[in-house]
């Protein structure tokens, strides 16, 4: 009696473990089920957004100027320059007299940047635009008005303001922009003000100390380099970026034979 008792207590103890085992198995189903049937989750982009495309767009045409810019002293085509390094330099301070000190020729040297950048990027940004519209001509009605464009050095930054209609139509959905704003981290801005107080010490006492400017401001890594032809080479460096700015100075010179 005893054994059978037994016998029918142990096979409720198995019957009891094979229920909670298939419960288990039709939760874990179950949940397997319910995941598979989730949609992905997917981060939304508009790849059709002309924000992204105008602001990626213009950031490549600006930093191909800011490099032109810093190569040869403010502006992408120097006028009044010397050749060093197989480069224009421009000349930010410059007298042809002998004895004279020079004359700064950029006394808003930050302004002249901004109005130089603004030049140099108007006609590709307008492309780019183009090419947004060209594209998206394909799903949408487009509309698009006249373009004023204003660049800004700012602490650490180049900002560029693109003031433009455009609007996209597809039957009730209407898509409207009037400015697209973008800014680009370069140290520009420093680099112009150092480079004003250089060519402001060179006009007043025809020379500039760099070791004692450096010593003062670590950030920045300035050369001096004097040329044979009585010109003097400036590279105005900024450590942490590795962008530097290049500009010439001739002052003070002494005739040749002295």
């Amino acid at each position: 009696m005893e054994y059978c008792f037994f016998k029918i207590n142990r096979n409720k103890k198995s019957q009891i473990t094979i229920f909670i085992i298939l419960a288990l198995i039709i939760v874990v189903l179950i949940l397997l089920v319910f995941v598979g049937l989730r949609p992905p989750i997917v981060i939304s982009h508009d790849e059709k957004s002309p924000q992204i495309f105008i602001e990626s767009c213009t950031k490549e045409i600006l930093e191909k100027t800011l490099d032109k810019i810093r190569l040869h002293g403010g502006v992408v085509d120097p006028e009044l320059n010397v050749l060093y390094g197989g480069e224009k330099r421009t000349y930010l301070c410059y007298t042809n007299k002998d004895y004279n000190k020079c004359v700064n020729q950029k006394p808003k040297l930050i302004e002249s940047i901004e109005e130089e950048i603004t030049l140099d990027i108007t006609n590709d940004i307008n492309r780019c635009f183009e090419t947004l519209k060209l594209n998206l001509e394909k799903s949408y009605e487009i509309d698009m008005s006249g373009m004023k464009i204003k660049s800004e050095l700012k602490p650490k930054e180049v900002v560029i303001t693109i003031n433009r209609g455009f609007k996209m139509t597809k039957g009730d959905d209407v898509r409207e922009f009037d400015m697209f704003k973008i800014g680009m981290i370069d140290p520009m801005y420093e680099l112009a003000l150092v480079s004003m107080e250089i060519v402001n010490q060179e006009a007043q006492y025809c020379n500039f100390d760099n070791l004692g400017y450096m010593i003062i401001y670590p950030e920045y890594d300035i050369s001096r380099i004097k040329t044979g032809d009585s010109d003097t080479i400036y590279r105005v460096g900024d450590r942490m970026t590795k962008k530097d700015f290049n500009f010439a100075v001739r002052s003070c010179v002494l005739p040749a034979g002295i």
